[in-house]
C-alpha cells in the first residue's frame, strides 16, 4: 500500500483528488489532508507519506515553503497549480510532475501513473524540484530537463547550439560537441522562443542566437558555432535581423 497526503487550501480540490484516487488507485491510501502550509508540514512529518499532492499557493504560504521546511524528503510529489503560463513553462522544462487547476481527470491520472513509474525506477522528484526553484521566478528557463538513457540530464540553456527536428524526435546539439536525441517533437520546445536567446529560423530548427557566427546570404543559411548550417526561411529573414539587434542591445 502506498501512503499519500493531500495539502490544498481548497476543500473541493482536496475532495476531488481523494475521489479520483479512491476510484482509480485503490492501492494508494490517503492517510491525511491539510489546508495550509503549517498543517501540511506537520502532516508530512508525522505520516511519512510516499506521495504528496501539493497546492502551490495557499493562504499562509506556498508549496515551495513547505518542501523547503521538511528535512526528510524521501517522498515524491505532484504539484496541483493554477499558476500562469510562464510558471507552467518552468514546470515543463524542470520535469516536475504537475496538474493544472481546474483538475482534469485524465491529466491527473496520467501524472499519478508517471509518479508510480518513477518510484519503480527509484527516481526522486526532488532533483527536478531544485531545478524548478531556479526556473520558476525567471521568465526564461536557466536549465531544461532532458530524458536520457541513464535518467535525466539537466542542461544549461546557454550551452545549447540548436534544436533540430527529426520526425517525432528532436536532436539537441551542445557546445561540448555532444548530440542528444530525445523522443519529443520540436514543438515541445517552442516555448523557448520566448527566451531572447532562441529563435526559430525554419520550421525544423530552433537556434541559440549567441551561437550564430554568420548569416550566409548565398544559400540563405545560418552558420553556427559548431560549423553546422541551419536554413533560414525567407519569411523569417526580417524577424531574424530584429532578433539579432535585440540580442545585441542586452
Amino acid at each position: 500500500m502506498i501512503k499519500a497526503v493531500i495539502i490544498d487550501d481548497e476543500k473541493k480540490a482536496r475532495e476531488f483528488i481523494e475521489l479520483i484516487l479512491q476510484r482509480n488507485f485503490p492501492h494508494i491510501m490517503i492517510c491525511g489532508k491539510a489546508n495550509s502550509v503549517v498543517e501540511g508540514i506537520k502532516l508530512v512529518n508525522s505520516k511519512k507519506p510516499d506521495i504528496v499532492f501539493l497546492d502551490i499557493e495557499m493562504q499562509d504560504g506556498t508549496g515551495f515553503d513547505l518542501l523547503d521546511a521538511i528535512q526528510d524528503k524521501s517522498f515524491d510529489f505532484i504539484f496541483v497549480t493554477a499558476y500562469n503560463q510562464y510558471a507552467i513553462k518552468a514546470f515543463k522544462y524542470s520535469a516536475v510532475d504537475y496538474v493544472i487547476k481546474p483538475i482534469n481527470i485524465e491529466d491527473f491520472t496520467s501524472a499519478i501513473k508517471k509518479i508510480l513509474k518513477k518510484r519503480t525506477a527509484a527516481k526522486s522528484s526532488h532533483t527536478s524540484y531544485d531545478l524548478l526553484k531556479s526556473n520558476i521566478y525567471s521568465k526564461n528557463p536557466v536549465k531544461i530537463a532532458i530524458p536520457v538513457t541513464q535518467g535525466t540530464e539537466y542542461i544549461v540553456t546557454s550551452n545549447v547550439v540548436s534544436f533540430n527536428a527529426d520526425g517525432r524526435y528532436t536532436r539537441i546539439f551542445l557546445t561540448d560537441g555532444r548530440k542528444l536525441t530525445i523522443s519529443r517533437s520540436l514543438g515541445e520546445f517552442n516555448d523557448l522562443i520566448d527566451n531572447q536567446i532562441f529563435f526559430k529560423p525554419h520550421k525544423s530548427y530552433i537556434v541559440n542566437l549567441n551561437h550564430v557566427k554568420m548569416h550566409v546570404k548565398k544559400g540563405n543559411y545560418l552558420l553556427m558555432s559548431n560549423e553546422s548550417e541551419i536554413p533560414l526561411a525567407r519569411a523569417n529573414r526580417e524577424s531574424f535581423n530584429i532578433a539579432m539587434l535585440n540580442l545585441n542591445k542586452n
